[in-house]
């Protein structure tokens, strides 16, 4: 089902995985199609609203374009030149049908509506889930447009409406801890607006503060005096009225009875008890002496990890350890890897590295990420990124790491504690686990996260790491007895037991809510503490900071947009109030825990939560000028830090900022290339793109600089993985180029795409064949460009039989220039023509490939040869050289990060299972290739489970059996089988070749087509000692001679069946596989 999301950034996803929706101008037409509700926008309107009042003279023409993207994402499952369902063509424009439930603005509205007739205790569960949809401001990015401030406006005064509404609801269920922050939310968002300040009175009197109830009131009537000259209308003066003359029937007239407050959750860290915890820390260090080992301490936000990891720290040292510790960041903007650059430089300045230029990535990031270093010069790691050879300095780098953690740990043994696991990247969770996996090495790796907010990068390490068998340790809530400790020591006196029982039943023993309930306690007595804690930290936090002295918070406030650590010199330079104003700030917040000083001259908030608090109650506007001010003082005091700076100029948001942003964040994207953090590159390149849009600059150097970009995205994005992205980045970049009628440029996009062709990557369907052939055309007639652009572009755009020539075509032009890389592509492009082609050609191809591989560090090209060493032997029947060549392949695609040439290569390991009857083993390979591909945006997921799930049914003759993939040709043609009359023509030639011949054979077969069998024997003939598909190393079907069989028999031929079927047996045991042997014995039997 699709379903579109406005209600924040514009978004989609279709059965729950999220779609691509393009362009930025792509977005900007389905977001303008929204706001029209299902109604017919004119193609005049929708042009004029798109180039805002200038559309170019091709705007319509690009506007089909658009379409045309769109309806492909939308439906995915419609056939070519199907009608369209979902953005449909009425004139004199278009229009989107979706149901109400489809977009989540509608359902939005529908269950506001749905809420006002349902009692209270059903409405508020209804709106609460209703509000969570909301991810920011209606239509995201597009709110500010004039064609959306309507819709915009409408949705934002509903979503108050409904903030309202809830908040009556929680007051007439007598659900008044939950009424008390929504009120208290509603007047910080709208202070002008007089029913939030009602509605928190009536709370505030209904939970029996009175006289917090009439200072709120007096707050109101102040603030809209001074902001609008106006008194307080009569629903506040009624309010107010009643409070001071006891007249309880207005209060009654919301709240039926006063309800008790509710349970508040919560979180912190101060370390009180866990000595259960503590022995088994000391238990798994005591075995990780002899064998090393991992712990995971798991907890939810303030259950006291880190604590307990500073107390085991102690512990360790007091045994003999060395210890380091790295803390992943948590605020944006870090460098990759921080974590393990934070706890080796602690290890290098006591066991320097045998080998400092392999780890120079992670030792040497200042220098590497310097505003003054010439981007082209040599250094640690630039050489390798810069040309292509990241997958290998990579690998060097994790070699050089082990072997130093296991000399680090000869002398004493090595503890690492990685805490905040939750917010680690991508290289960091891959150098943990190759910390991981030193066997016999005395190191121990203690890490420390909060499971709710694991991703699924961190899902993945956990899963390779379960195979180590780690200590796992789950941090619960502290007892009773634990908790009187803790409350004890923040109020300074003793406790009554009454009151520490029910601070534990409210907190649930959670250490930050036991300390924030605690300070509560000290400073308003047991009555607050015990009945009016509110329900969220936010809120608790929030009475705190408005006791903090005048000026303190606005210091705070410009900390938390430094981040959950910063210098004081940096927030004394950035602050508008003079040093000894923002020093004083600074120390209000320490007195009143809200911020520690982790080293001379630092300052860090003592709970993410603090600063996140403080961080989203600043208005955009502000928090955008902070931000600015930040990124200027940290390019004077701290010019190298390209990440950090990166993260501020982006946020500031003004055209001035721009071109800073951009340029640190291509500065930071490269530092995260050479750490192998491609995820995090694919991030900080996004962002210099969205930066560069901010920059004026001239008309005409736009297009080629933006090209430029992509490209660089683009390729960022192949070695994430990201291959749909990447496709999306592709188009992007042809687009702007034909915008401008520049045929280089759209020369220098198409060549940004430099990942080798396999079966399941490359640049292929990115634009229709008309736009391929006519801008093939164009590039031939010129005599000055390259052949070698020409000749990759050609063999990217071609399919079926002119694929190979193609082929052939860029091997000679590889050849004749000399060009390494181009030269491996159009190895890897020749040799890889599955069907028919020479076994022993294809074989000294693939050695080249794997020659040119070795010879210029080309990874991916390495892994191509094993490809198709695997193909020429699934050719030959060769299944233990299948299964060694999936193996080598398989260990190269994970050691370089490989991601689409693991798929295929476990592709290959659920080919061999089928084969070999071990079919629930297969199935679950294929799902993991599906679940891998989704995950990486890879849209070819769901293909390769389906057609494994179909080669399978085949095998156990189960082809009656639906499966959910049905948009495919060769899918349609298995789901005919059941339908007799259906003709289905022979397959086209192409890389599913063996397998589309299998699937038309049975279906012939079934259908009793003799027509067909005629026309098929031809093409079976020449593979008849091959297994079915098997050249692909992907699928695999039944031997060839199987099928020859019976199609000779269904012509009549009975002896040629029987010498098909009896080969077909021979064939089937070449490859070790009982059940296919069985198979063809009992149909040739069965005449």
């Amino acid at each position: 089902m699709l379903c579109v999301r406005v209600l924040g950034p514009i978004g989609a996803d279709i059965d729950g995985a999220p779609v691509h929706l393009g362009s930025p101008r792509q977005r900007a037409l389905l977001a303008l199609l929204l706001t029209s509700r299902g109604g017919v926008v004119p193609v005049d309107r929708l042009t004029d609203r798109l180039w805002r009042g200038r559309p170019p003279h091709k705007a319509t023409a690009s506007l089909h374009v658009h379409v045309s993207n769109l309806r492909r994402v939308l439906e995915p499952g419609r056939p070519p030149r199907g009608p369209a369902g979902v953005l449909v063509s009425t004139p004199p424009g278009y229009a989107l049908r979706l149901p109400e439930d489809a977009v989540d603005a509608w359902r939005f509205e529908a269950a506001v509506r749905r809420a006002r007739t349902v009692s209270p205790a059903e409405a508020l569960p209804l709106l609460e889930e209703a509000l969570g949809w909301w991810r920011g401001p209606a239509y995201g990015e597009w709110a500010g447009e004039e064609w959306a401030g309507a819709e915009v406006a409408r949705l934002s005064e509903l979503r108050t409406v409904a903030r309202e509404f809830a908040t009556v609801a929680a007051l007439r269920a007598g659900r008044i801890a939950e009424a008390v922050p929504g009120a208290e939310s509603l007047v910080r968002d709208h202070p002008l607006r007089e029913e939030g300040w009602r509605l928190l009175a009536l709370a505030l009197w209904a939970s029996g503060r009175q006289a917090e109830a009439l200072a709120e009131l007096h707050r109101a009537g102040t603030l809209i005096a001074d902001e609008l000259g106006l008194g307080p209308g009569d629903a506040l003066t009624e309010v107010e009225t009643a409070l001071r003359t006891g007249r309880t029937e207005v209060l009654h007239a919301v709240v039926p009875e006063p309800g008790p407050a509710a349970l508040a959750p919560a979180a912190d860290e101060l370390f009180v008890g866990r000595d259960d915890d503590l022995r088994a820390l000391d238990d798994a260090a005591r075995a990780a002496r002899t064998g090393g080992g991992v712990v995971l301490v798991t907890g939810e936000a303030g259950a006291g990890k880190s604590a307990l990891l500073a107390r085991f720290r102690g512990r360790l040292l007091d045994e003999g350890w060395t210890v380091v510790v790295g803390r992943c960041p948590e605020s944006d903007g870090a460098p990759p890897a921080w974590a393990w650059a934070e706890a080796l430089g602690a290890l290098a300045r006591r066991t320097p590295p045998a080998d400092p230029e392999a780890l120079g990535a992670l030792l040497y990031e200042q220098e590497a990420s310097s505003e003054s270093a010439d981007p082209t010069a040599d250094g640690p790691g630039r050489d390798a990124v810069r040309d292509g050879r990241a997958g290998s300095g990579r690998f060097r780098l994790h070699q050089a790491f082990s072997a130093w953690l296991r000399t680090a740990a000869g002398g004493a043994p090595l503890a690492v504690i990685i805490d905040d696991l939750h917010r680690a990247d991508g290289e960091t969770l891959a150098l943990l686990e190759r910390s991981a996996d030193l066997a016999g090495a005395p190191v121990l790796v203690i890490t420390a996260y909060r499971p709710t907010d694991a991703g699924d990068r961190l899902t993945n390490t956990l899963a390779e790491l379960a195979r180590r068998s780690p200590h796992r340790l789950v941090l619960g809530g502290l007892p009773a007895h634990d908790v009187g400790t803790l409350v004890t020591s923040v109020c300074g006196t003793p406790v009554g037991a009454a009151t520490v029982t029910a601070l534990t039943e409210r907190t649930g023993g959670n250490p930050f809510y036991v300390r924030e309930s605690a300070r509560l306690l000290a400073a308003e007595g047991v009555l607050v503490a015990i009945s009016e804690v509110p329900q969220g930290i936010r809120d608790v936090l929030r009475r705190r900071l408005r006791q903090l002295p005048t000026g303190a918070l606005a210091v705070l406030q410009l900390a938390s947009v430094a981040g959950q650590e910063t210098e004081v010199s940096v927030l004394a330079e950035a602050a508008d109030v003079s040093e000894h104003e923002v020093l004083d700030g600074l120390e209000a917040g320490v007195m009143a825990g809200l911020l520690t000083e982790p080293a001379p001259g630092r300052v860090r908030f003592a709970h993410t939560l603090v600063r996140d608090t403080l961080y989203t109650d600043l208005v955009g506007v502000r928090r955008a000028r902070l931000h600015t001010r930040l990124a200027e003082v940290l390019r004077r005091l701290r010019p190298d830090d390209a990440a950090a700076l990166a993260h501020h100029f982006a946020r500031s948001g003004t055209a001035q900022t721009a071109s800073l942003a951009a340029d640190y964040s291509l500065r930071a994207a490269e530092l995260a290339e050479r750490r192998y953090a491609h995820d995090t590159a694919v991030e900080l390149l996004d962002q210099a793109i969205e930066c560069f849009a901010l920059i004026p600059s001239a008309r005409e150097e736009r297009p080629g600089q933006l090209v430029f970009l992509l490209g660089r995205l683009l390729r960022a994005q192949i070695r994430a993985g990201a291959i749909v992205s990447a496709r999306s980045t592709l188009q992007r970049a042809i687009e702007t180029a034909e915008v401008v009628g520049s045929d280089d440029l759209v020369s220098a996009a198409d060549g940004a795409w430099n990942g080798p062709p396999h079966s399941l990557s490359g640049p292929h369907g990115l634009v229709t064949p008309a736009a391929v052939d006519t801008f093939v055309d164009r590039l031939t007639a010129r005599a000055d460009l390259d052949p070698a652009v020409l000749a990759r572009r050609a063999s990217a755009s071609a399919d079926g039989a002119a694929a190979s020539r193609a082929a052939r075509r860029q091997l000679t032009v590889a050849r004749a220039i000399g060009d390494p890389l181009l030269l491996a592509c159009a190895l890897t492009a020749t040799a890889a023509m599955p069907h028919g082609a020479p076994t022993d050609r294809r074989e000294l191809l693939a050695a080249e490939v794997r020659a040119l591989g070795y010879a210029h560090d080309l990874p991916a090209n390495r892994w191509v040869r094993e490809h198709i060493g695997g193909m020429a032997a699934g050719a030959r029947n060769d299944a233990g050289a299948v299964r060694r060549h999936a193996e080598e392949g398989l260990a190269l695609a994970q050691r370089y990060r490989l991601v689409e040439a693991e798929a295929v290569s476990l592709s290959t390991m659920a080919m061999l299972a089928h084969v070999e009857g071990r079919f629930d083993e297969s199935e679950a390979l294929y799902t993991d290739v599906r679940d891998r591909l989704r995950h990486n945006g890879s849209a070819q997921g769901d293909f390769v489970h389906a057609l494994g799930l179909i080669t399978i049914r085949l095998s156990q003759d189960r082809v009656g059996h639906r499966v959910s993939q049905e948009t495919d040709p060769l899918l349609r043609m298995l789901h005919a089988m059941s339908t007799p009359g259906v003709r289905t023509p022979p397959p086209v030639p192409g890389y599913l070749f063996g397998i589309a011949l299998a699937i038309r054979s049975e279906l012939a077969l079934r259908l009793g087509d003799r027509a067909a069998a005629r026309a098929l024997i031809p093409l079976l003939s020449p593979v008849r000692d091959q297994l079915a598909g098997a050249a692909s190393t992907s699928f695999a079907c039944r031997p060839v001679a199987h099928f020859l069989g019976g199609l000779h028999r269904l012509l009549g031929d009975e002896p040629e069946a029987d010498v098909q079927f009896a080969h077909a047996e021979v064939v089937a045991r070449q490859w070790g596989s009982e059940h296919l042997a069985a198979a063809a014995r009992e149909a040739a039997a069965g005449r």
